[in-house]
C-alpha cells in the first residue's frame, strides 16, 4: 500500500486530489506487473460542508449561516449525505482497482480505522449502510464511488472515503446543516440525519489527545500495520491538482449543479413590509420569479422579476448583478420595494 502525505487543509484542493489520484496514479504497479497498488491518504479541512454528488445545496445547507461563518460549500465525487467538517475532523481516503470484492464493501475499508480506534481503547463498529458507531452514536460517515477513467477508457477505480468526528464544532455542525425545508421543494437525494458524537469525548482519560495528534496516530498506525510506502506530492502533482481545483471544484457550476430542478420560496418580515419571493430552478437558472408582499413601491415589480429570470441561483452572483444594475439613483432597488436595499433583498435567496 502507498501512503500519500498531504499537508493541505483546503477542501477544494483535497477533493481535487482524490480525482487526480484516481486518474493518474496507476504509476504504482505491484511487483507482479499487473494490479495497481492500493493508496491511502489522510487529510483535514478548514470549516466546510461536503455535499454528496447528487445533492442540492439549497435543500441541505443553511447557506446564510455558512456565509456569515465563513464555511465553504464543497461537492465531492461520491454519493451519500451532507456532512460538516472542520479541523476537528480527520478524513481518510482509500483508492483501489475496482473488483467484485471491494465495490460497496464498506467493511473492507473501515476495518483499519476500527482497529486503530480499538488500539486506543475504543470499541467502534460498522452499522447500517455506511456509519461507524461508538455506543450506538455515529462518529464516522463513509461513502464510495466507482470512477471511470477519462483518459484510460475501460479503467475503473474505487474511491472509498470517510470522515471521523474527533473534536468537531457541534454547534456549527447543527446550525449549518439545518436547512429550512419549507423554503425549497427538491427532488434531489436528502441526507439522513443521525445522532453524532466526537471521538475525543470517548477516549479514556489516560489517552486524551488533540485532533492533530489523532491524525498523526492514525497515520503511524495504518502505515505500520500495512507496511506502507510513503509518497509526497511533487511540484508537478501540486500544479496539476491546483489547476483542477481552480477550474472545476471551486466553480459554482460544479458546487451548485447544472441539472438540478427544484422550487424555492422564502418570506421575510422587514420594518418596511413583508417580502416573499417564489421561483423555479431549471438547468441552474431562475425561472418564473414572482415577488409578493405588503410593501410599497413606485415602479412595477414585474421589471425586477424579469431581471431575476435567467440568473443562476447563486447568492453572490445575484448580489453582484443587482449592484451592477440597480445601485444607481435612477434605478435603485428601493423604487420597487420602498425602504429595501440590495443586501436585504439578497437575503431572500438563501
Amino acid at each position: 500500500m502507498i501512503y500519500i502525505k498531504s499537508a493541505s487543509d483546503n477542501p477544494y484542493f483535497n477533493t481535487a486530489s482524490e480525482e487526480y489520484i484516481l486518474e493518474n496514479f496507476n504509476k504504482f504497479i505491484n511487483t507482479d506487473g499487473d494490479n495497481t497498488e492500493d493508496i491511502f491518504m489522510l487529510w483535514r479541512n478548514v470549516p466546510c460542508v461536503y455535499l454528496g454528488v447528487n445533492q442540492n445545496a439549497y435543500a441541505e445547507i443553511n447557506l446564510d449561516y455558512a456565509e456569515k461563518n465563513n464555511i465553504k460549500i464543497v461537492r465531492r465525487l461520491s454519493g451519500g449525505g451532507c456532512v460538516y467538517q472542520d479541523m476537528g475532523n480527520i478524513n481518510f481516503s482509500f483508492f483501489s482497482n475496482a473488483s467484485g470484492e471491494n465495490i460497496l464493501n464498506f467493511e473492507y475499508y473501515t476495518k483499519p480505522v476500527i482497529n486503530a480506534l480499538k488500539n486506543l481503547g475504543i470499541e467502534a463498529e460498522l452499522k447500517g449502510r455506511n456509519d461507524l458507531l461508538i455506543n450506538g452514536v455515529k462518529i464516522s460517515g463513509n461513502a464510495q464511488c466507482v470512477y471511470n477513467s477519462k483518459i484510460s477508457p475501460g479503467t475503473k477505480r474505487i474511491l472509498h472515503h470517510g470522515t471521523v468526528l474527533f473534536d468537531a464544532d457541534m454547534t456549527k455542525l447543527s446550525q449549518v446543516l439545518n436547512a429550512d425545508e419549507e423554503k425549497i421543494k427538491s427532488k434531489s437525494i436528502k441526507s439522513v440525519r443521525s445522532r453524532v458524537a466526537n471521538v475525543a469525548d470517548c477516549l479514556p482519560e489516560d489517552k486524551k489527545i488533540a485532533a492533530g495528534q489523532f491524525k498523526d496516530y492514525l497515520e503511524d498506525y495504518i502505515v505500520s500495520e500495512n507496511n506502507c510506502k510513503i509518497y509526497n506530492f511533487t511540484e508537478e502533482d501540486i500544479k496539476n491538482i491546483q489547476y483542477l481545483t481552480d477550474n472545476y471544484y471551486c466553480t459554482s457550476k460544479f458546487i451548485y449543479g447544472t441539472n438540478l430542478k427544484y422550487s424555492f420560496r422564502n418570506k421575510k418580515y422587514y420594518n418596511f413590509g413583508t417580502v416573499e419571493i417564489c421561483f423555479n430552478v431549471n438547468n441552474a437558472e431562475i425561472k418564473d420569479a414572482k415577488i409578493y408582499g405588503d410593501f410599497f413601491g413606485e415602479s412595477d415589480i414585474k421589471e425586477l422579476e424579469e431581471f431575476l429570470n435567467g440568473l443562476p441561483h447563486d447568492n453572490k452572483i445575484i448580489k453582484e448583478s443587482l449592484y451592477n444594475n440597480f445601485d444607481k439613483s435612477e434605478k435603485n432597488i428601493s423604487r420597487f420595494i420602498k425602504g429595501c436595499d440590495i443586501e436585504k433583498f439578497a437575503e431572500l435567496f438563501v
